[in-house]
């Protein structure tokens, strides 16, 4: 599909053309080893953004990002 044709396709057309994007670019060996790799995952990830994040901003945040890539100690 081109970019000129895009539109918002259904969940089951979008996944049959991305499947045949991926098994087109990576061959089908690959693109399966590709799906492979993901998984769905589980609970409900809107409810704990929410509850992880509330009442801080951006700059508490990167605070606590900083902080705790400072206390980080690399693996070898």
């Amino acid at each position: 599909m081109s970019k000129i044709q895009q539109k918002s396709l259904t969940g089951s057309t979008l996944r049959e053309a991305g499947w045949k994007a991926l098994v087109k670019s990576l061959g089908l060996v690959n693109a399966t080893r590709f799906l492979l790799q993901y998984e769905s995952g589980y609970g409900d990830y809107m409810k704990m953004k929410k509850r992880l994040l509330k009442g801080k901003n951006v700059s508490d945040i990167c605070r606590a990002i900083e902080k705790s890539e400072a206390t980080c100690t690399p693996k070898e």
